[in-house]
């Protein structure tokens, strides 16, 4: 008996392999089947017999093995190398689902600093879990296309940001106005403070290196995928990443300084407007760029 056939068989429920087996269903052969067409759907990512045995144990609708037939079997080997964490799984897994992920998102959140943040934290749920949560990837069980599933996933993860973000956010803005008597809202929506800070933006953008402004401008002008960025300047997603978050942090910094100098607040009201600019910053960025 094959290693596959073996764990299957210990994953599944006895009853459901014997009523199988007395239905006629070549359990054997069918399990190499499918093995043999999620390889061929992946011919660069071997995922282990035994472990693809126990996956596909789970994904028999109502124990029904049978029901394996209709199984999306490629995606579920993929999904399945991706729970195992198999050499090349995750890099197939993104070039995949990247942009399914950030449409997703999109339909969500409003912000690209939210939508950056959501997908991180998708890729985090879906590919690596928690501490005392499996990856979710691993809920999938071949019913229906991998890509919808993916898609609603990323969607109900970026809901549930949005709604901790909001209720967090509200609630700080609250404290700070009340605290302050200091409403940055209302002051930048006046162009009390709009005026100064896209001026500071402007400035600190001219400083940043070429690459760096390269990469704002895809990400929050044209709208690329961090990996369609990196595909076109030959650099990792993770590259991307890194070099969107300096840029970021870099205007923050050089922006914090210059309204400091012009606004006559207190070091606490200052800080409050300040938190609620950084909120505008990817905004203020595109407007920025788009006229260069």
């Amino acid at each position: 008996m094959s290693a596959l056939v073996r764990a299957f068989r210990e994953e599944a429920s006895p009853v459901a392999v014997g009523r199988a087996e007395r239905d006629g269903v070549a359990l054997v052969q069918l399990l190499a089947e499918l093995y043999a067409r999620g390889r061929d759907a992946h011919p660069r990512i071997v995922v282990p017999e035994p472990a693809f045995g126990r996956y596909l144990a789970r994904c028999a609708t109502g124990g029904k093995i049978e029901s394996l037939t209709d199984v999306a079997v490629e995606d579920v080997y993929l999904a399945c190398a991706c729970v195992e964490k198999v050499r090349g799984a995750a890099p197939a897994f993104e070039r995949r689902f990247g942009r399914v992920i950030r449409r997703a998102v999109s339909r969500v959140l409003a912000t690209a600093d939210e939508r950056q943040e959501a997908e991180q934290r998708a890729w985090q749920h879906l590919l690596v879990g928690g501490s005392d949560d499996a990856p979710r990837i691993g809920q999938y069980l071949g019913q229906g296309s991998l890509d919808k599933w993916i898609s609603v996933a990323a969607m109900r993860i970026a809901i549930s940001f949005g709604r901790s973000e909001s209720a967090e956010r509200r609630l700080r803005d609250k404290a700070i106005a009340e605290a302050s008597g200091v409403d940055p809202e209302h002051m930048f929506m006046k162009g009390e403070l709009r005026e100064a800070f896209e001026a500071a933006v402007s400035t600190s953008l001219g400083r940043l290196k070429p690459r760096e402004r390269l990469v704002l401008k895809l990400y929050l002008v044209s709208g690329m995928t961090l990996e369609a960025i990196g595909k076109s300047l030959g650099v990792t997603r993770q590259a991307v990443t890194k070099t969107l978050t300096h840029a970021r942090e870099t205007i923050v910094s050089e922006v914090d300084v210059s309204v400091r100098e012009q606004l006559k607040l207190s070091k606490e009201d200052l800080t409050s407007v300040l938190r609620y600019v950084a909120s505008q910053l990817d905004v203020s960025i595109s407007r920025v760029l788009g006229k260069r």
